[in-house]
């Protein structure tokens, strides 16, 4: 019951959000599809950071607990705290392999 509720109101805002972006700020209905395309570009970008940071976290644990032989938890590498930080670090780079693009478009044209 809760994952119906929470699908039909995520699917109530992004209908909210179609009507108030075609017609209060005059977006363009047809490029809806390329904003689709560069968010799921961000949310793999994202799980990219994420699979990265849980690895690299991972093995660190594992490499002080064998350098060291003191016992290092892994449950730091369990919070949900990982998955805010990849997603600022996917946007952010997203935003700069955006940047670039647009800043060698601009030096061609």
């Amino acid at each position: 019951m809760e994952s119906t509720f929470i699908a039909a109101l995520a699917g109530l805002t992004s209908i909210g959000a179609y009507f108030v972006g075609a017609r209060a700020l005059g977006l363009s209905s047809t490029r809806l599809g390329a904003a689709v395309g560069k968010m799921l570009e961000s949310v793999g970008m994202t799980l990219i950071f994420l699979a990265a940071n849980l690895t690299t976290s991972v093995l660190i644990v594992l490499a002080v607990r064998s350098l060291t032989g003191t016992f290092v938890s892994a449950y730091a590498t369990d919070d949900v705290v990982w998955l805010g930080v990849s997603l600022i670090q996917g946007l952010a780079f997203q935003a700069w392999r955006g940047s670039a693009a647009e800043s060698g478009a601009r030096d061609r044209g």
